[in-house]
C-alpha cells in the first residue's frame, strides 16, 4: 500500500463501548450490556484476531459502573486498547441522570462551562482508574460534541490521543454546536485555543486523530464504517485518503462504530442475525484488505508517539 511518499499507512479501529440501546437510538429499559458481554468477547475480539487487527474500546460511565461488564472487560482475551467516551448528562458536575435506562444524551460535553467539563472528564477518569487499575489515554466526545476547551482538559488529565473530530461535518444539539468542516483529515496536534488547527508536537501535546471519511459533493461524506459504506465504499475510501494525502510519509486510517451495532436490534442498524453476520464480514473484508495492502493495525493511544517521532 504505497504511493507517492507514503511509507507506511497504519488502521485503528475506535469503537464507543456503550450499553445496548434500542432501533431508536435511546438505552434499552430495562438496562442491559449484551454489547459488553456478548459482543466483546464472542463477536467483536473473534473477528479482529482472525485478520490481526487492534480495537481501542472508548468505555463509557455506565459501562464502567456496570459489575457485570466490568467483569467480561477484565476476562476479554486478545490485543486491545481500553480508552474513555462521555456522554456529559452522566456524570457529575451537573449530572442529568442517574438511572439511564429509556434516555437519550444529546449534551455536548464542551456545552458545559470549561470548568465543569474538565470536572467531568476528571471524574470519568478515576472511575476507569478505580475500576481497571492504570489511566486511560486515549478518548472520543459523546456526540463528538468536543472543542478547545476539551482538548485542554484531556492534556491536564495525561490523554494522549482524542478522536472526536470528523472532517467535513458539523454536529448541533439544543445548546451547542460543533463544526469540523476545516478540519484536517489526517492526525495533528491541535494549536492552542483550537481544536481544528494544527500546532506544534510535544510530548505533552495531544493527537487529534480523527475519524476517516471521504467528502462527497452535496451528499453527507462517506465514512470508514461498517454499515453505513460497503466494502468497496470502504476501499474507496482509503484510497482517497491515501491520493489526497500522498505527501505525508505516514497515513492514518481510523474506523468507528458502537459496540451495540454488532448486537441485533441494540441499534438502529442490524436488527437480525443475518444482519450482524453481514456486519461483521464486511467490517473483516475491509479490514483485511487493508492488511493485504501492506497497512499495519494499532491502537489509537500507539499513534501519539509514532506522530511525534514522525
Amino acid at each position: 500500500m504505497s504511493a507517492s511518499r507514503i511509507e507506511e499507512v497504519v488502521v485503528s479501529i475506535s469503537i464507543d463501548t456503550e450499553c445496548d440501546h434500542d432501533p431508536n437510538w435511546v438505552r434499552s429499559r430495562p438496562l442491559t450490556f449484551e454489547s459488553i458481554t456478548e459482543g466483546l468477547p464472542n463477536r467483536l475480539q473473534p473477528a479482529f484476531a482472525e485478520v490481526g487487527a487492534v480495537p481501542t474500546y472508548l468505555l463509557t460511565v455506565e459501562v464502567l459502573e456496570d459489575p457485570d461488564s466490568i467483569a467480561a472487560l477484565q476476562a476479554l482475551s486478545g490485543d486491545y486498547e481500553y480508552g474513555t467516551h462521555l456522554h456529559a448528562a452522566f456524570i457529575e458536575p451537573e449530572k442529568k441522570y442517574h438511572d439511564y435506562a429509556g434516555v437519550d444524551s444529546p449534551d455536548f460535553q464542551c456545552a458545559s462551562s470549561a470548568e465543569v467539563e474538565y470536572q467531568k472528564l476528571a471524574n470519568l477518569t478515576s472511575l476507569f482508574e478505580d475500576k481497571l487499575g492504570y489511566a486511560p489515554t486515549s478518548f472520543r466526545a459523546g456526540r463528538y460534541g468536543a472543542a478547545a476547551q476539551s482538548i485542554d482538559s484531556l492534556q491536564r488529565l495525561g490523554y494522549k490521543v482524542d478522536t472526536s473530530v470528523t472532517p467535513h461535518l458539523r454536529w448541533s444539539e439544543p445548546n451547542a454546536s460543533v463544526d469540523f468542516r476545516k478540519a484536517p483529515e489526517q492526525p495533528y496536534f491541535p494549536a492552542p485555543g483550537t481544536i481544528i488547527e494544527p500546532g506544534e508536537a510535544s510530548e505533552q501535546a495531544l493527537l487529534e486523530v480523527p475519524v476517516s471519511v471521504k467528502p462527497r459533493l452535496f451528499r453527507d461524506p462517506r465514512w470508514f464504517r461498517p454499515w453505513f459504506a460497503s466494502v468497496e465504499q470502504m476501499k474507496e475510501v482509503v484510497r482517497y485518503q491515501m491520493k489526497q494525502h500522498a505527501h505525508q510519509r505516514i497515513l492514518c486510517i481510523n474506523m468507528m462504530f458502537h459496540s451495540m451495532e454488532v448486537i441485533e436490534k441494540a441499534s438502529p442498524y442490524p436488527q437480525s442475525q443475518s444482519d450482524v453476520k453481514r456486519y461483521i464480514d464486511d467490517m473483516q473484508a475491509a479490514l483485511q484488505w487493508c492488511a493485504d495492502e501492506g497497512a499495519r493495525f494499532v491502537p489509537l493511544s500507539d499513534l501519539h508517539d509514532l506522530y511525534l517521532t514522525a
